[in-house]
């Protein structure tokens, strides 16, 4: 990670540099970041452009070097829930070769000299750098509500990928590894002020450093967005989203001393009440065409999807929608442990998203919530025990990458605020 660490920093100190000009389309012209902050159309494209960019595949590696995880915040989701042992593989090793987050499943070839090291590093700062050139255009003192709101957007944003950040780099006590060497630091903090001095040598910040600039990027965008006139959709951090950030990290800091659990619980309330936002109906939770891939009444925030963004291999829905019969989705078949399921009660009508130890008989009693039929001869043994159909594909489509793929991610929801609060 040493080696990372300086390569990343310098490079992103060589891309921040630049920002004093942006190419455009047409050969050999230039549009200054002053007259860039002149135009409030030309930010909302910058700002538009953060969401898509952080779910687009190849965002790291590029095409020519396919690496089936390399589909920016999404991908890194999917490593990450691997890594907790709850979300395996379930189709047994005869497709093993096909299990691109069998790294983060069985914790191996994850140090510093590691491709899948750099693909979470790399995909935060790219990200973090979209947001200081944000940043670093309007300026602190936006004169319109629209501008406000721009500032806004991209300092939540900044916020959440730092949290993402520290909590992933931060060195906890465990049996394995001596981390009194690194104890108690998170990750370099780069913003839209960073000098080529500051960038080659920004030490790691401890953790208070970094939450104390994790919460004055979220205190800012709170005072942005409060009593602002501008409106935009949930695919940009709102003001129940900053609160609902700021409930994610009061409750990280809960585990080191546990009197910000009390703070985490109001942040997760205001979030709550600012929402308006519902939790989902059994109905919805499972609907064959719509669960977990459309926004909804109980999505605060979420990532969008376009049919020209998507692959028939290196997307969400490829890997997370096991009714997709393309890419790695049908072979590989992410679902969840079998003490995962267990502990769920069989009162839960969420045990109905997993297949369970016996497909068919699961398929026989939920037919009206599964896109796949098993008394169809190409399908009858489809399934794979305790595979999982949360994530549907778009519409239903199970044949059609390009209909399918193209979904929604949710990066937000109420009720995680709930759980939160409780």
């Amino acid at each position: 990670m040493n080696k990372i660490l300086k390569i990343s920093t310098l490079a992103l100190f060589a891309s921040v540099a630049m920002t004093g000009c942006i190419k455009e389309t047409e050969p050999n012209s230039v549009v200054t970041a002053e007259s860039v902050a002149q135009s409030a159309t030309a930010v909302e494209a910058m700002v538009n452009a953060i969401p898509v960019a952080e779910a687009l595949p190849y965002s790291v590696f590029g095409s020519g070097n396919n690496q089936g995880f390399d589909f920016g915040l999404p991908g890194i989701m999917c490593a990450t829930d691997s890594a907790t042992g709850d979300v395996v593989q379930t189709t047994g090793d005869a497709n093993a070769g096909y299990n691109w987050f069998n790294f983060w499943e069985r914790g191996t070839s994850l140090n510093s000299n590691q491709s899948r090291s750099q693909f979470t590093w790399y995909c935060y700062w790219n990200f973090v750098k979209s947001c200081n050139d944000i940043i670093g255009i309007i300026g602190e003192e936006p004169a319109t509500d629209e501008m406000k709101a721009y500032l806004a957007y991209a300092k939540a944003n900044r916020a959440a990928l730092y949290l993402d950040m520290a909590r992933s780099f931060d060195p906890l006590e465990n049996n394995y590894t001596n981390v009194s060497a690194v104890k108690g630091l998170t990750v370099p903090k780069i913003t839209e002020a960073t000098t080529e001095d500051m960038a080659r040598n920004n030490p790691r910040l401890t953790r208070d450093e970094m939450f104390e600039f994790i919460f004055s990027d979220l205190n800012s965008a709170e005072e942005l967005l409060k009593d602002n006139s501008h409106t935009a959709g949930k695919d940009v951090p709102s003001l129940a989203v900053v609160y609902g950030l700021k409930a994610r990290a009061y409750l990280w800091l809960g585990g080191f001393d546990k009197s910000n659990y009390a703070q985490a619980a109001t942040f997760a309330r205001k979030a709550i009440d600012e929402s308006g936002a519902t939790v989902l109906t059994e109905s919805q939770w499972l609907d064959p065409k719509t669960g977990f891939n459309t926004p909804n009444n109980s999505w605060l925030w979420y990532l969008p999807q376009s049919a020209e963004g998507v692959t028939n291999l290196v997307n969400f829905v490829a890997w997370r929608g096991a009714e997709a019969t393309w890419g790695y989705a049908s072979l590989v078949q992410q679902g969840v442990h079998i003490n995962f399921y267990n502990r769920i009660s069989d009162t839960d009508w969420r045990k109905r998203a997993f297949t369970g130890p016996d497909p068919y008989a699961w398929w026989q009693e939920n037919k009206a919530i599964s896109n796949i039929n098993l008394d169809d001869p190409d399908f009858e043994d489809y399934f794979a025990p305790y595979a999982s159909v949360k994530f549907r594909p778009a519409g239903g489509e199970i044949l059609n990458y390009k209909v399918g793929n193209p979904t929604s991610v949710c990066m937000m929801r109420v009720e995680e605020m709930y759980f939160i609060e409780m």
